[in-house]
Parts: C-alpha cells; sequence; structure tokens
C-alpha cells in the first residue's frame, strides 16, 4: 500500500458565504465593469491594496485597504474612502466572507449617500459600488437585489457617459437575469449590449466588450449562430461575437487581449464539443500570451483535453513546461488551482494506467474512456501527485484563502479514496467539509460530502453514509440557480458530478436496515428521485426557472398509482406509491419497493432493442422484449393495482425507460393500455393538480401541410385539422402560410382556448438548443415556445390545459432525446402534453388525433382516459391495419392527466 504524509490540518471555522463559481481552468472569472480606479489624493495605500487584490494576495489586501478607508477617513476624504471600503469588500467575496463583504459594501455606499455629492467622480464611484454589491448579491442567492442593484448601476452610467461602464452593468444584469430565469429579457439585455458594441469604433474597449458578451452568450447557451449579422443577437452566438472581438483585438495589436480571447474561444470550442478546435485555440492563446498566467491556463487546458483524448505525447510535451511556470510563479489563488487540476489531470492519468479504484467521478469522467482502457508510461506515482496537493495545501493556508484549502483538501482526500486508504481518505474529506461548510461553498462542499458518503460506504457505516449523502443532496438543490447557469463550464458535467449524487442516495436507502427499508426511507427515496427529475430540468434549460410544489397523490387522484422505475448500476429499483385507504387527507400513502437484479447495461440495451423494434411495423419482434419489461416493472406490483382497483397508471420514468412507451407494454395476453389510463410526468412536484375544465371545448389549430427545406410535406395535416374544427366548433385553423410565430401568440392571446393544437415537424432533443418545431416562418425552440405560449398566466381560469404537438419526434441517437418532451411541457406552461416519441404516418396521425377530440368532447371523461379510448380505437380497428404498436404507441400523455 502507498503511504502518503497525513497532513495535520488546524481546521479553522469562518462563519460567512460564497458565490458559487465553476473551479474552471480560467477561474476566476472577470467581474464585469470593475475597473480599477482611484481618485485623486493621498493614494499610496490604497495603491498597494489594489496590487495585493490583483495579485490574489486577498487577506493581506484586505488589512492595507481597511488600513487606507481609515487613513481617508481621518483626511476626510469621503470619495477615496468610498472607495477604498468598495474594494475591501471584493476582496471579503474573494475570500468567502460574504457578511463582511455585504456589511462593508452598505457602510461605502452610506457613506456616499450622506455625504451627497454629485459629481461625475461620486457618480463613478456609487456605480462601481453598486456593481460591487451587485456581485455580493449574486453571490448570496439574491438575484432580484443583485438586477436592481445593476440596473441602478447602469442609470448612474449612462448619467455619466461611460460606455464602458454601462456595457459592463447590462452584462451583471443578462447574469442576474439568466439566474431568475428570465430568459427572454436576458437575451434582450445581450442584445443592447451588441448594438452598443457595433456603435464603437474599433477599441480595447469594443475588444473587450465584446469578449464579454461571447462569455456571457455562452452561459446562456447561445453557442454558435451561422450566417451571422453583427446587429442581430438572434444571429450572433458566443462563437460569432468572439471572432469579432479577435478581429479587433488583433487589428489593435493587444496580443494578451488576443490570448484572452482565444482562451474563451477554446471554451466556446469545446462547450460545442469540438475537441480538435479547442485544442488549436487554446495553443494559440498559450503562443500569444506575455502573461505567464494567461499561458499557464492555455497550458492547462492543453493537458486536460489531451488527457481525456489519451494523446500521450502531446501530454509528455506540455508537462514539463506546466512543471517549470508552477515551480516560478509566486502563490496566488490561481496557481493553487492551476496546482490542483494538473494532480486531477495527473491522477486521471494514473487511474487509467491501474484501472482501478473507486474515484473515478473525481478524476477521470466515464466519458473518459480513452484514458481509462489505455496503458502509458512514465506517469508520476501517486506519492508524487499527492505532494502537488500537499502544496497547493500549504500555499492556500499561506494566502489565508479558505475555500481554495478546501478545495485542495478534498482533491488529496480524494486521492486517497482513490488508492483505498480509507481512513486517512476520511479525515481529509471531513476537514474539507468544515472548510467549505465554513464559508458556505456549496458547490465545493457538496463534492466533499458526496466523497465522504463514498468513504463511508466504503467502510461500512451506512448511517454515516446516507446522512453525508443527504447533505451532499441538500446542497445540490440549494444551488440550482448556480449549477444550471454554470453547467456549460468546460469542466462541469451535470450526468458525471450531479446525477450521481441522487442516484447513488436512492441506492442507499433502498438498502438500508439490512435491504428492508422503512416507510420513511421509501419516501425519502421517493423524494431524491422527485429531486433529481428537476435538476435534470433545471440542466435541460440550464437555468432554475421551475417552480417545485410538493403534491400528495391523495390531492390529485384517489384512483391513480405512481410508478417510479430508477436505473441503477447493479439493479432495477421500482418503487411503487398508492393513495391511502383512509379519506383522512393527513393520512399517510402507502409505498412499495420492488427489486430487479439486473446489470445497468442489460437494463439500457434491452430498452433500446425494445424501442428499435418497436418503429418496424412489419414484425413482432418487440413483444419478447415488450413483455420483458412488463415483467421488470409492472408484473412485481399487478396484485397490489388490482386490489386497490387503480384506474391510473402514472410513471415518473428515468433515464432511457423515456425513450419507450408504457402503454405498449405486454403482459402475454394484452397491452397495459387496455387495463389502465397511462401518463407520465415529471414528477408530482411539478403537476398542477387541477382537471380540465368542464366548458365547452375551445381549440387553436394548426399546422404544415406542405414541405419546407428538409422537411417534407404532411398531407394529412389537412385533414387532421378539419377533423378537429368539425368536432370542435369553436376553433381556430392556422394552416401552412397562416402558421406563423405571431399567428400563434396572437391567437393565444385572443382566444381563451385551453387547447393547443400544433401539427408540424418538430424534435425532442436532450439539449434544449436542439428541440424545436416547424411553423411557416421558420424553427420555434424550446425558449420562443414558452414565449408565444405563456402570454396567458397559467394559474388563470384561461391557462392553457392541453399542448398537442402530434408531428414531432425525439432526436435519433439521442439516448435523453425524451427529456425533451417533458423540457416541453413544463416550458410551454400547458396543464398537459400530448407529443409523440416517433414519427408516425400521417394517415395514422390524423385518425388517433380526431378520436381523441370526440372523446374529449364528452362529459366526465379525463384526458387519459380520452385518449386511451383513442388509442384503443386503432388498436382494435377492424381491419387490423393499425394494431401494430408502431402506429398508436408513441404519443404519451405528460403531466397532468386528469
Amino acid at each position: 500500500m502507498l503511504k502518503f504524509y497525513l497532513l495535520g490540518v488546524a481546521v479553522a471555522t469562518v462563519t460567512s458565504s460564497f458565490a458559487v463559481v465553476a473551479d474552471a481552468a480560467n477561474y476566476p472569472k472577470t467581474e464585469q465593469s470593475q475597473r480599477t480606479q482611484v481618485v485623486q489624493g493621498n493614494t499610496g495605500q490604497l495603491q498597494q491594496g489594489l496590487q495585493l487584490y490583483q495579485q490574489e494576495q486577498f487577506s493581506q489586501a484586505v488589512q492595507v485597504l481597511e488600513q487606507a478607508a481609515l487613513q481617508f477617513q481621518s483626511q476626510g476624504d469621503i470619495l477615496n474612502q468610498a472607495l477604498a471600503l468598495n474594494y475591501v469588500a471584493l476582496a471579503y467575496q474573494k475570500l468567502g466572507q460574504l457578511p463582511q463583504a455585504s456589511t462593508t459594501i452598505t457602510n461605502s455606499l452610506n457613506l456616499l449617500l450622506k455625504n451627497g455629492i454629485n459629481s461625475k467622480e461620486y457618480i463613478s464611484v456609487r456605480a462601481q459600488a453598486l456593481n460591487t454589491q451587485g456581485q455580493i448579491q449574486i453571490a448570496q442567492g439574491k438575484p432580484e437585489g443583485a438586477l436592481a442593484s445593476w440596473e441602478e448601476a447602469t442609470a448612474l452610467y449612462v448619467k455619466n457617459r461611460d460606455s464602458e461602464g454601462e456595457i459592463g452593468s447590462q452584462l451583471n444584469q443578462a447574469q442576474a437575469l439568466q439566474v431568475l430565469g428570465l430568459y427572454r429579457r436576458a437575451l434582450i439585455t445581450l442584445k443592447d449590449v451588441n448594438q452598443l458594441l457595433q456603435q464603437q469604433p474599433n477599441s480595447l474597449l469594443k475588444a473587450n466588450g465584446l469578449l464579454s458578451l461571447g462569455n456571457a452568450l455562452r452561459v446562456v447557451g447561445v453557442l454558435d449562430q451561422k450566417n451571422s449579422q453583427a446587429n442581430s443577437i438572434e444571429n450572433l452566438g458566443s462563437l460569432q461575437a468572439l471572432q469579432q472581438s479577435l478581429a479587433v483585438a488583433s487589428q489593435l495589436n493587444s496580443p494578451e487581449l488576443v490570448a484572452e480571447i482565444y482562451l474563451s474561444l477554446g471554451n466556446t470550442a469545446q462547450a460545442l464539443q469540438k475537441t480538435d478546435e479547442a485544442m488549436q485555440y487554446y495553443q494559440q492563446a498559450a503562443a500569444s500570451s506575455v502573461s505567464p498566467m494567461t499561458r499557464l491556463s492555455a497550458q492547462m487546458n492543453q493537458l486536460r483535453l489531451s488527457v481525456q483524448e489519451a494523446q500521450y505525447t502531446k501530454i509528455a510535451q506540455i508537462l514539463p513546461e506546466i512543471q517549470s511556470q508552477l515551480d516560478t510563479l509566486p502563490p496566488s489563488r490561481k496557481t493553487v488551482y492551476a496546482k490542483i487540476h494538473l494532480a486531477q489531470s495527473l491522477a486521471c492519468l494514473k487511474q487509467g494506467t491501474e484501472a482501478r479504484g473507486t474515484a473515478v467521478n473525481l478524476f477521470c469522467p466515464q466519458q473518459q474512456t480513452k484514458v481509462q482502457a489505455t496503458t502509458t508510461n512514465g506517469t508520476p506515482e501517486w506519492a508524487a501527485i499527492a505532494q502537488i496537493l500537499v502544496t497547493a495545501v500549504e500555499q492556500a493556508r499561506s494566502l489565508k484563502d479558505t475555500r481554495a484549502e478546501a478545495y485542495a483538501l478534498g482533491t488529496l482526500g480524494g486521492l486517497y479514496e482513490q488508492t483505498q486508504q480509507w481512513s486517512n481518505a476520511q479525515t481529509l474529506t471531513q476537514q474539507a467539509v468544515v472548510l467549505a461548510e465554513g464559508i458556505s461553498a456549496q458547490d465545493i462542499g457538496y463534492r466533499w460530502q458526496w466523497q465522504l458518503g463514498r468513504i463511508l460506504k466504503a467502510r461500512k457505516n451506512e448511517k454515516g453514509a446516507i446522512a453525508a449523502y443527504t447533505k451532499a443532496v441538500a446542497n445540490l438543490k440549494s444551488l440550482r440557480s448556480d449549477l444550471a447557469a454554470m453547467n456549460r463550464d468546460v469542466q462541469f458535467s451535470f450526468q458525471e458530478q450531479v446525477e450521481p449524487v441522487f442516484r447513488e442516495l436512492v441506492s442507499l436507502l433502498l438498502q438500508s436496515q439490512d435491504n428492508n427499508p422503512s416507510q420513511d426511507a421509501l419516501a425519502t427515496a421517493r423524494n431524491v428521485l422527485e429531486s433529481l427529475q428537476l435538476a435534470e430540468l433545471d440542466n435541460f434549460f440550464r437555468r432554475a426557472c421551475i417552480d417545485a410544489k410538493p403534491v400528495q397523490i391523495d390531492e390529485v387522484d384517489r384512483t391513480a398509482a405512481v410508478i417510479y422505475p430508477v436505473i441503477l448500476s447493479d439493479r432495477l429499483e421500482v418503487i411503487l406509491s398508492l393513495p391511502s385507504s383512509s379519506t383522512n387527507q393527513k393520512s399517510q400513502q402507502i409505498l412499495r419497493r420492488y427489486t430487479v437484479p439486473l446489470r445497468q447495461a442489460q437494463i439500457e440495451d434491452t430498452i433500446d432493442q425494445l424501442r428499435q423494434t418497436l418503429e418496424i411495423r412489419t414484425t413482432e419482434e418487440f413483444k419478447p422484449l415488450s413483455q420483458q419489461v412488463y415483467e421488470w416493472i409492472i408484473q412485481p406490483l399487478a396484485p397490489e393495482l388490482e386490489k386497490r382497483q387503480v384506474k391510473n397508471l402514472v410513471f415518473v420514468l428515468d433515464g432511457v425507460l423515456r425513450s419507450i412507451p408504457m402503454a405498449a407494454l405486454h403482459d402475454k395476453q394484452k397491452y397495459l393500455i387496455e387495463k389502465y389510463n397511462v401518463a407520465t410526468t415529471p414528477g408530482l412536484q411539478l403537476l398542477n393538480p387541477q382537471p380540465l375544465a368542464r366548458t365547452q371545448l375551445r381549440t387553436i389549430a394548426g399546422g404544415l401541410s406542405e414541405g419546407s427545406g428538409d422537411f417534407p410535406p404532411l398531407p394529412a395535416v389537412k385533414d387532421e385539422l378539419d377533423e378537429i374544427k368539425s368536432t370542435v366548433r369553436q376553433s381556430q385553423v392556422l394552416l401552412n402560410e397562416e402558421f406563423t410565430r405571431n399567428a400563434i401568440e396572437n391567437a393565444v392571446k385572443s382566444l381563451d382556448a385551453p387547447v393547443v393544437h400544433l401539427a408540424t415537424h418538430g424534435q425532442f432533443s436532450s439539449r434544449a438548443e436542439d428541440t424545436f418545431f416547424l411553423t411557416y416562418d421558420g424553427k420555434v425552440n424550446i425558449n420562443e415556445l414558452s414565449n408565444l405560449l405563456k402570454t396567458r398566466e397559467t394559474n388563470q381560469q384561461g391557462a392553457i390545459e392541453l399542448l398537442v404537438l402530434s408531428a414531432c419526434s425525439t432526436a435519433a441517437g439521442d439516448k435523453r432525446a425524451a427529456l425533451g418532451i417533458a423540457g416541453v411541457a413544463v416550458q410551454a406552461g400547458a396543464r398537459s402534453t400530448l407529443a409523440s416519441l416517433w414519427v408516425v404516418e400521417d394517415e395514422a396521425t390524423a385518425l388517433i388525433m380526431g378520436e381523441f377530440y370526440q372523446q374529449l368532447n364528452q362529459p366526465n371523461i379525463s384526458k387519459a382516459e380520452a385518449f386511451k379510448n383513442a388509442q384503443l380505437k386503432l388498436l382494435k380497428n377492424r381491419d387490423r391495419f393499425y394494431e401494430h404498436p408502431y402506429y398508436w404507441a408513441p404519443f404519451i400523455l405528460v403531466g397532468n392527466w386528469l
């Protein structure tokens, strides 16, 4: 067994909180519109403090800047006192001491207000202090306050005719709007920034502004808009903004700015999954930079990509350069983080050569199979990698940088976990947890709580492991907005760094008490699964814009059972939630749990084969597979369902299970749809429990029967819409050239119709930007769909009850594409959504939709039952032409089934 020297760590606890940022290679993030500014006067100490701040000597900077503020106070120099306090607040923020930062910036602003000066210098200092206040508020989880601060700062910059300040504070506003889930307003703000920049002559201001704009567009997920026009934000993506910035900076002969732009271009290329292009950009950044720190950042990114792609020649070339630079650079937060990232990359290499260990998620993401399947010579020993982290811990302590120390200690604990030295791993990880909790750094704290849970599980401490995992999940839930905003970062992966935390906690809970979990444990596991569904949708949208309210099934439907199948690494678990037998609304729900011991790969292969064979209408190869999945999920529950006379089966589906229609599961005699009404939901906490209003049905029905570009004609769409119009008398039909974005929006505004039916080409994807439907004037993506349909508030009587997308399908080759259906269901603001998993012959679609509306027109029938009857009409058609599930099964009802 390898032996490392265990660090004797005296853990200091600091009560504060810290902004959530991704620990990326380009750490730390640039604060928009925070410029070094000094008002004329005796400013020696202020200049010294600013220099320490820029060198990332934040603790020393606080001391010197506070002395400068006292000196200015004794001199009666109000402006420079306020400015010094502004920088003290920024330094406190960097140290993770947000209460002190908040108090200090409030003192700075109050000082300015009391003295009521209205000079240009006063306005500039107040605007800068408001920008700082906004940064602290966003770090405290107060985006509304941050937005107000940045809006006031913008107004002051406009008053001062300060274009640079105006641009920076507007970019800050876009950040706050993104966190608040106000996607459209964020894009409008970025459009305003772009227009300001295009009006500027070529200058460093314009180049820097376009750089910041490109980074902001990457965060909101607008990556690459082809055929861009400089004055159109709809056609300006992160790539285009950065390319414009590069052109301006190159013309001005600013090599350091050029290097920073290349770094950002590399990050955008990597977000676009263009690894080769990203590598080229990072190489250009390193070659053009005159700053050792920028060059190091570029080289670290090259190393990480080289490890990911198993490019060992490149690794051997760049590694000595990185190590040489780290030996000569003075300690700073950036160099500490660089050492940590270097150790992680080397650990990934070492892990690949040994093909061992449990800390896969920390050092080698699961996607990096090239590294894990390959061996190489010359990889440093574990002890050498540990020494890099020991140095990082020591330097973080010398800087009094608690956040960096926690990050380094936790990574070192992961190294011990990797080599299965559990005692040392636990000690170091617990120290990292205490430090992270001390500064409320949930973004790194959850990692070490998760790591502690894994270690305790390995040490057979079930209770401790569950407690650690529970804390990790609680932190992730509190980080909803921040995780959603940073999930495009080049070092962040939801599937590798967030999703497993939820799944592993569920696994522990369901195996608790000697594999006989209590009702409380089952309820907790179910709630964790609900939280995972919510987290996946946050990640899908890249913002936490979904309001979650827990709903008991008794409040929704006393004839329904909710089924939660979850795929774990070694088994399939199924949780069944039934209404209580008591009429007392406060009585506890009944939960059952069933286990099928199968490897994840076997389950997923079977599901994939079932999906493929369901789409082949000329064969019944699907039946054995359908029956197999029925045996896994439904058969163990069947006696309980029959006993309780369940009518509605509601599935909260997991992973690849979303890609198959539950209605097509077969018990060797009947399909599931022949016995139950079937629906799916992203979770009961996202469910509006109101049933369909029993007023006269009104519908907005639109679609395209004509072809467009790569999309073929759908001739039966006209028949489909005609059938709807004849069945639902109060219908507004928009066909072909009438089916435009403006027409849809105007119809939704003017006609109080509870049903919106869109019969057109579309695609559901695991990526929000690739999820769309087609109108006569082009594609409408998922965020634009929200803008079109949310013209009536969903809590009003006239809310959209049902959205039907009858000709869309999931993206080919995308195993998580069905997530897009849930995304559309939530984003559209409709209480229910009816959509298809694959493209069906349009005549069959017209028939099933016509029958659905006829059923829906009947009194006292739920949406789920109406659609079940429509499916059975095709299934039991006289000539049996449509009895294959290909025709009737792909349509799934998502959301409220009542």
